[in-house]
């Protein structure tokens, strides 16, 4: 069911434009969390803390809260930990994916080599979590804490099932689930949380940010299959190189085209590169692409239902308006 309510800032992309002012204070306290570290590791600290992205979590926290009473300072402490949780995760990714550039700037592990890397990203973590607990509630921290297990136990699980037949479509959405989502149900259910929201809401919203989460996860396995490094600002491929079985890939293997089905069987069961100029311009890995975007855009719409038990308000709005804008990054991955 779509939502007319949700309409007015299409057109702009201003989802963020009504939290400006106090994803700014993010920004700020991220950069002021070098300054916690031992004076020979702030300047690679402050490195590391440039590559603050898009903001999504932060933002999701901020408008959460906005939308749910109000934004609290608690709220603005807590979407800087998201954030430095996020960004130690994508330094330990780049590690694992021997990616060279992120955001259009060299990786950690580009400039210093993979071991000071995973410890620079060690140290990001544990002030994340300090941050948490300066927070106080021990609730809360509970709740964190079997986040950030649950963000580990998805980046152990994909590490160990490269090239893996075994694995169905169920365990994939199980391991994204909690590698990717788990951040994005973070950020709205522990804003929730810290807003005093009953346990019913406070699952609601747990539930739109695993589902949004989901999806986003769907749109970056669709985009290292038909994006490019400059439109991306990172490395793509390595999906491929390191034998992780996508939504695109269960498709493929599942193609109405025998040839294409067998091959990409073939290629996982030997743990070869899948030869995607061979499969590009077919019309399997169209349709993979196509059927991989639909169940994206299947759980935003599922997104975006919970949001009618929130009360109207600009945030709200703000709130849809991401949602549609994942649409169509989504819809942009489909192949003409």
């Amino acid at each position: 069911m779509s939502l007319p309510f949700f309409s007015k800032l299409r057109s702009k992309k201003a989802y963020m434009r009504i939290v400006e002012t106090e994803l700014q204070k993010v920004r700020d306290t991220i950069d002021a969390q070098t300054e916690h570290f031992a004076p020979h590791m702030r300047d690679y600290m402050r490195q590391v803390c440039k590559g603050k992205g898009k903001m999504i979590r932060p933002g999701l926290v901020l408008l959460t809260a906005a939308a749910t009473g109000g934004i609290k300072p608690e709220h603005t402490t807590f979407a800087a930990m998201l954030e430095m949780l996020h960004m130690a995760s994508l330094v330990h990714d780049d590690v694992l994916d021997k990616a060279e550039t992120r955001r259009d700037q060299p990786t950690p592990n580009a400039l210093w080599g993979n071991e000071l890397a995973v410890l620079l990203g060690d140290s990001m973590l544990a002030q994340a979590m300090v941050m948490g607990a300066e927070i106080g509630d021990a609730r809360f921290i509970r709740r964190m804490a079997l986040g950030v297990r649950d963000l580990c136990e998805g980046e152990v699980e994909q590490s160990t099932r490269l090239w893996d037949m075994e694995m169905s479509r169920a365990d994939y959405y199980e391991l994204i689930r909690k590698k990717t989502a788990t951040l994005f149900a973070m950020a709205m259910a522990g804003a929730a949380f810290l807003q005093g929201l009953d346990d019913e809401m406070i699952e609601q919203l747990n539930r739109m940010g695993t589902l949004l989460g989901i999806s986003y996860q769907i749109y970056d396995d669709c985009l290292d299959l038909t994006g490019t490094d400059e439109r991306a600002g990172k490395t793509l491929g390595t999906d491929n190189e390191k034998g992780k079985l996508t939504l695109p890939v269960f498709f493929l293997m599942e193609s109405s085209s025998e040839d294409v089905a067998e091959y990409t069987r073939t290629c996982v069961e030997n743990h070869e590169e899948i030869d995607y100029t061979r499969l590009r311009h077919t019309e399997a890995f169209a349709e993979a692409i196509r059927l991989s975007v639909e169940e994206g855009l299947t759980r935003n719409e599922e997104a975006r239902e919970v949001l009618w038990m929130l009360p109207e308000s600009p945030a709200r709005e703000a709130m849809a308006e991401m949602t549609y804008r994942l649409d169509e990054m989504l819809r942009e991955c489909c192949i003409n």
